[in-house]
């Protein structure tokens, strides 16, 4: 039997993003981060420092994935909200500047292939937040274990 194999990306982490009282883990991916460029980064960090959801006055803990898909990207700002949920913002840079990929729609795509080897490590590692004291160290141990790979 012939199997074919399914081309991977790679995940890089890129420290810590903070926008006001949110902390984000930042992520790029793509078949070679190296593509993604600080111009792009730049957008998308205003795209994200002034978002609709205002990341500015709310606590929140979370990582963001700046997946590049051909020669675009997605951007997947994503918070745990209610202890055990995630939450998530989707962008796209469709007119050359990031903006809301509005889908309000029935049924979503949420996660590809790619962009779940992250999630599924932070599910974990949010996990084992939950299951700390959840004091400030506890917190920048979740900051500080990030992911990368392929994927």
């Amino acid at each position: 039997m012939k199997t074919n194999t399914y081309p991977s990306k790679y995940a890089l982490p890129k420290g810590i993003f903070t926008v006001g009282k949110t902390k984000f883990k930042w992520y790029d991916l793509a078949n070679d981060p190296e593509e993604i460029s600080p111009q792009d980064i730049h957008n998308a960090r205003l795209c994200v420092e002034y978002a609709e959801e205002d990341f500015q006055n709310i606590d929140d803990l979370g990582f963001i994935i700046m997946h590049r898909c051909g020669e675009n990207y997605l951007l997947l700002v994503c918070t745990w909200r209610s202890e055990n949920e995630l939450w998530e913002s989707v962008y796209y840079d469709g007119s050359g500047n990031f903006e809301i990929w509005n889908r309000n729609k029935t049924h979503l795509p949420t996660y590809c292939v790619w962009e779940m080897g992250i999630v599924y490590h932070e599910s974990q590692s949010w996990k084992k937040f939950l299951g700390s004291e959840r004091q400030e160290k506890d917190k920048e141990e979740y900051l500080n274990d990030v992911f990368e790979g392929e994927v």
